[in-house]
């Protein structure tokens, strides 16, 4: 049985991937935050007769303590771990003019420290078995729009990190591949959206309400659109058992045209069609 760990599986991609990847023979070590989606995932796998497959692992990836008990927990199931995805993430939204220090900060620690704590932690399993590290950016980590901004920084630096790993650890035979979804029906903006409006500092946005009203639009739609969880579940499952994956995956692949167009077109004409799009 092949082992993987997958970070941040409380809902959205996390929880899906682990399901399908669960189901088609592997063993996962899905992290979690809280109790509650601890439980949760305990009493599904029950209820599909996964429960030796399926094993919830509480972890906060921006704790070091945690991350320590996620590297014991690989240890307990064998001394190899086959894959990692690194999918655990939020969003903070708001101008950056605005928005607090503290919360940028935040969102890095999220997207781009804990992930990389996580892989330092389970590197020497992932070198045993000459395993893959699938790390989850974003569509965003190559086009950006207003009032993302720190989730963009996020994303982007991920991409470079990923980079350097994918060179830095192809002597030891450990693959490095980044999946970058597109807009999908997941929590991750409903709950920028509820942050941003409990931020005080974001009580009265002035000239920038206009393009905060587009975008939480833009959000909403997104929230209850966009392609299905299954098809990101299906495309981790198709790199982990690639030995020569690519070295980006855009989900779905349609989404690449984007970010070619946006490589493609002169800045200012892309700074047009984004402000037209938002009435900015």
């Amino acid at each position: 049985m092949k082992t993987i760990v997958i970070t941040g599986c409380s809902t959205g991609f996390g929880r899906v991937t682990a399901f399908h990847m669960a189901e088609r023979g592997w063993r996962v070590l899905a992290t979690v935050r809280q109790e509650a989606h601890q439980a949760e995932l305990l009493a599904e796998a029950h209820g599909k007769g996964l429960a030796e497959s399926l094993i919830p692992v509480p972890c906060d990836i921006t704790r070091p303590e945690d991350v320590a008990r996620l590297a014991l927990a690989v240890a307990d199931v064998g001394s190899r771990l086959d894959a990692l995805v690194n999918n655990a993430g939020t969003a903070f939204a708001g101008p950056l003019e605005l928005l607090p220090l503290d919360d940028v900060r935040a969102q890095l620690e999220i997207n781009l420290f804990g992930h990389l704590a996580v892989t330092q932690a389970l590197l020497p399993a992932l070198k045993v078995a000459r395993g893959t590290i699938v790390n989850v950016s974003s569509i965003g980590g190559r086009v950006a729009i207003p009032l993302h901004g720190p989730y963009h920084m996020s994303k982007l630096a991920l991409e470079a990190m990923s980079e350097v790993l994918r060179l830095e650890l192809a002597h030891f035979g450990v693959r490095v591949v980044i999946i970058a979804p597109d807009a999908s029906p997941t929590a991750i903006w409903d709950t920028a959206l509820r942050r941003a409006h409990a931020n005080p500092a974001l009580s009265n946005l002035g000239g920038y309400a206009p393009l905060a009203e587009a975008i939480e639009r833009r959000a909403k739609h997104s929230a209850v659109s966009g392609f299905p969880p299954e098809l990101f579940a299906r495309t981790v499952w198709r790199i982990v058992n690639s030995p020569r994956p690519a070295a980006i995956y855009f989900v779905p692949g349609s989404s690449g045209l984007v970010v070619a167009a946006r490589r493609l077109m002169p800045d200012w004409l892309w700074d047009v069609i984004v402000r037209r799009v938002l009435g900015w």
